[in-house]
């Protein structure tokens, strides 16, 4: 079995009650844990499902984490990615003053050197998308 590193990554979806839409996300999960084998991945919810954003952290904690990346998958700013998330981190850090806490965002915007930029990736995933079979609403 692979050493695991103290880096883990905690990825976090909105949530949602549908059983369907839980499911995908434990799957992205696990698929993106896959891709990196010496690395913790945990996934979380905001809200409306389980395990929440402190059940989580505990649980990188619990498995030997030193420093958690956090990674929202919300595209854009609003207020869970401005202020629900960096509390829910603030409060994690004051119970875990030993762990270091990286904040990644919005998915569609990058905030390297103050900047707000469009995501090439996103533009990417999107034209993906088009292209693929899409779903007729009748």
């Amino acid at each position: 079995m692979t050493q695991k590193s103290p880096w883990a990554y905690l990825l976090i979806a909105h949530g949602t009650r549908d059983e369907e839409g839980k499911a995908a996300f434990f799957q992205l999960a696990d698929e993106f844990g896959k891709s990196l084998p010496d690395r913790l991945v945990v996934p979380a919810f905001l809200e409306l499902a389980q395990p929440s954003i402190p059940e989580a952290i505990e649980t990188c904690v619990k498995k030997g984490a030193r420093e958690i990346f956090v990674l929202p998958l919300m595209l854009f700013p609003g207020r869970h990615v401005n202020q629900d998330i960096p509390r829910q981190i603030q409060e994690a850090k004051a119970r875990h003053p030993q762990l270091d806490f990286h904040y990644a965002g919005a998915l569609a915007v990058s905030f390297s050197s103050g900047k707000r930029l469009s995501e090439p990736k996103l533009f990417e995933l999107l034209q993906t998308k088009i292209s693929q079979r899409l779903t007729p609403i009748n």
